[in-house]
């Protein structure tokens, strides 16, 4: 009954129980565990590759990005972030002038080239880099507000204690449920019944262990969203709290860090979304004159 979207959960030192199971013990015939036997989830099994919360983080951001069109396996820290403020196209990478001494790697729009009347400009890496120390530092401004409001409202908006009662109560009902049916068909196999009430108790069962396993699904996503959240601002917090001046430099890793998405539009001016959903918009004269 646990949802599968955590399909690499050792990874964060979980561990699902009965993703596959035996359907003939004499040739040992095995089958994915489809919702016909209940799965259990044991926490903290073994030592955790990566931190949990990490590792929640990065499933919920490629569900996201997947569902919006955006999913990508390039590691380029640009790749999947930036957004046409004009068509809502993502922006990736082309090379220019790629066999002369003036070759250069720019950022446009892909819609430019599917027939879509795009008119956002092309940006440099440099463009975007300075872009991003502006909007950062911007925020650096701001820093003690923004702490303050968030330590309190963060653990109202990630409380996941709803989820998990609820969740616990469907993994019981389908455990129960799944015993049910066992019991019919035991039944059915041992002694006469009708078949008529021998299929309605069946569907019932069977409906009732379905809807179980649905809502299960759909509270395994809201919790895997809620706990992304919380990671989401503590890691943008934690950026915040350790930077005593302006920075100077672009740094990777305070990118992926702190940036949800950028947008950039047809004037150059670029609206940067953190991870806790500030924006800061930075028109075309400030990161120029960065």
């Amino acid at each position: 009954m646990q949802d599968l979207t955590q399909a690499n959960e050792k990874y964060k030192g979980d561990a699902l129980l009965q993703k596959s199971f035996t359907v003939d013990f004499l040739t040992k015939k095995s089958k994915l565990n489809e919702g016909e036997v209940p799965q259990y989830y044991v926490a903290n099994s073994h030592p955790a590759i990566i931190e949990p919360e990490i590792f929640d983080l990065v499933q919920y951001e490629m569900k996201q990005r997947k569902a919006e069109g955006r999913f990508t396996s390039s590691t380029h820290p640009f790749s999947g972030k930036i957004v046409c403020g004009h068509c809502g196209g993502f922006y990736g990478s082309k090379v220019w002038h790629s066999n002369t001494p003036n070759r250069v790697l720019v950022w446009q729009c892909n819609e430019k080239h599917r027939g879509k009347d795009c008119r956002t400009p092309h940006l440099t890496e440099r463009d975007i880099r300075r872009a991003f120390l502006a909007a950062f530092n911007e925020v650096l401004g701001n820093r003690a507000e923004i702490m303050e409001a968030y330590r309190e409202v963060m653990e109202a908006l990630t409380d996941t204690a709803d989820l998990d009662a609820e969740q616990e109560r469907l993994q019981n009902e389908g455990e129960v449920v799944m015993g049910l049916i066992r019991k019919v068909i035991s039944d059915n196999a041992q002694k006469a019944m009708d078949q008529a009430e021998y299929e309605r108790k069946y569907n019932g069962y069977c409906g009732r262990y379905e809807a179980a396993r649905l809502r299960l699904a759909k509270i395994g996503e809201l919790r895997l969203g809620r706990i992304a959240k919380r990671t989401k601002i503590s890691l943008f917090l934690k950026e915040l709290a350790s930077r005593e001046g302006l920075v100077a430099e672009f740094d990777e890793e305070l990118w992926y860090a702190t940036v949800d998405h950028v947008a950039v539009y047809e004037d150059k001016r670029m609206v940067f979304t953190f991870r806790d959903h500030t924006q800061v918009e930075v028109p075309a004269d400030k990161w120029k004159a960065a």
